[in-house]
């Protein structure tokens, strides 16, 4: 890489600072430069990408769990809509029969009411009775009773005139 950055202008044809020459050590083992500014940079900039990512996908799974309590209640929200549907179906079909069974019985009343006798019939009836006045009709073994007593007295049959 260094022959190429030599090859197309040096370091600071790439962005990069010149390297510092190399110093000879007497006593020590030479020693590495430290990373350059641009390399710290970038390195920050790569830190500070992370720390991103790791909040943006924290916030991700925290709205993967409200989704999901979400759709846990809107299931549980379904299933007890469904139970109250089908419970009000059940009553609503109650009352369809208690209905069809009350207008049955109306109609039955009706019915029954029209074979009753009407004011009009009972007043017919009661001119009747008033005209022939049954109180006064003798029974049959009353009748028997007096053709016996006149047989065997040889009486009369009793008059008008006394009361039965």
């Amino acid at each position: 890489m260094a022959d190429e950055a030599l090859a197309f202008g040096g370091p600071s044809a790439l962005g990069m600072a010149p390297a510092p020459p190399e110093r000879k050590s007497l006593f020590g083992p030479k020693q590495a430069p430290g990373p350059s500014p641009e390399v710290t940079g970038l390195t920050e900039q790569l830190n500070g990408l992370a720390a991103r990512i790791r909040v943006s996908e924290e916030r991700f799974n925290e709205l993967r769990k409200k989704l999901l309590f979400i759709e846990q209640n809107m299931l549980t929200n379904h299933k007890k809509l469904l139970h109250d549907l089908k419970v009000s179906n059940e009553e609503i079909d109650e009352l369809r029969h208690k209905q069809t069974e009350m207008e049955d019985r109306v109609i039955t009343i009706i019915k029954e009411l029209r074979l009753t006798a009407r004011k009009t019939d009972i007043d017919v009836m009661k001119r009747y009775i008033e005209l022939w006045n049954p109180v006064h009709f003798v029974t049959a073994d009353y009748a028997e009773k007096i053709a016996r007593e006149i047989l065997e007295e040889g009486k009369t049959p009793p008059s008008e005139d006394q009361n039965i």
